[in-house]
């Protein structure tokens, strides 16, 4: 048991520290790397570079903790994992998780309806219509409305088990959503010269895409431990970048009397609930890859409530 906390400690420090040093060298690089007249990024700027190696470090020093001693047994059975009771640190973070995206619903929506108004009002007073007609905003909104039901199932089978596969279709749902928000963060990036303003995003939702998909795998016949842990971290990590550039655009818009109500708003939040889906599987699943296959006496419970069923 030692072990298996210090495993579990050494995940969580290492991830939080490496999310934490990538939102701060995010923020000296909109401060720094770009030029004030142009906004323009300055080519081999230091932060860039920087955050550039900070990134590959990470993964690399991931990859050896998700190496470690040992191995995942096969023999265990991985779809039990994250439907455990007594533990209520996971389901607590992915409710939160599922809050976050269930916030980010009406917000998108609205924006979605602003810009699809703004595009109609355009056409009928005969002049250029915008290149949004908000149709992949409402369709982010949508997707958030999916994420946060699929993330909602998820903790609730962390409290009270439900039927075998089931857990992997509500974790695919997310995923399935991330590739809505995806086009959308790139329709609403592209026109912008400056590549480094929204790479960090659009890598953070495919980071956050794999991570979903992995953990579907968990409960569908295809168990990835190791890669699910990677993937968990690197999502936190990815996701901590681009949500200081979010955030510090927010603070922007309300220092001049701007609304909450933008889209930027709905990126903060569902790169937030990501990040918290993915923190509840760092704390529950390190423990796990050095326990032996044979279930706990509550695990064996939960299995037998659920082939009951």
């Amino acid at each position: 048991m030692k072990n298996s906390v210090s495993r579990r400690t050494t995940w969580l420090i290492s991830v939080g520290a490496a999310a934490l040093a990538a939102a701060l060298v995010r923020r000296w690089q909109l401060a720094s790397a770009f030029e004030p007249d142009t906004g323009l990024a300055t080519p081999g700027a230091q932060a860039s570079v920087i955050l550039v190696c900070l990134l590959v470090m990470a993964g690399a020093w991931l990859i050896l903790l998700a190496m470690g001693r040992g191995g995942p047994d096969p023999a265990r059975r991985w779809d039990m994992v994250f439907v455990t009771r007594g533990d209520p640190v996971f389901p607590v973070l992915t409710v939160a998780s599922a809050a976050l995206a269930a916030l980010a619903v009406p917000v998108l929506f609205v924006v979605g309806v602003d810009q699809f108004q703004l595009y109609q009002m355009a056409r009928e007073a005969g002049v250029q219509p915008p290149s949004n007609n908000g149709m992949l905003t409402l369709a982010t909104a949508a997707g958030a409305l999916l994420a946060a039901l699929g993330l909602l199932q998820m903790g609730r089978d962390g409290l009270s088990p439900g039927r075998r596969g089931k857990g992997g279709f509500s974790a695919a749902l997310p995923g399935v959503a991330g590739c809505v928000w995806l086009m959308e963060s790139f329709r609403a990036h592209a026109a912008n010269p400056v590549q480094w303003d929204y790479a960090p995003q659009l890598i953070a939702i495919v980071a956050g895409m794999g991570f979903y998909m992995d953990f579907a795998g968990m409960s569908a016949g295809a168990p990835r431990p190791r890669r699910l842990l990677w993937m968990a971290g690197m999502t936190v990590i990815l996701s901590a970048a681009p949500l200081a550039t979010v955030l510090a655009e927010l603070s922007a818009r309300l220092a001049v009397g701007g609304s909450l109500l933008a889209a930027e708003t709905g990126d903060a939040l569902l790169l937030l609930s990501q990040l918290l889906a993915a923190a509840g599987v760092l704390w529950r699943l390190p423990p796990y890859l050095e326990h032996s296959a044979r279930p706990s006496p509550e695990e064996a419970s939960i299995e037998e409530e659920i082939t009951d069923e």
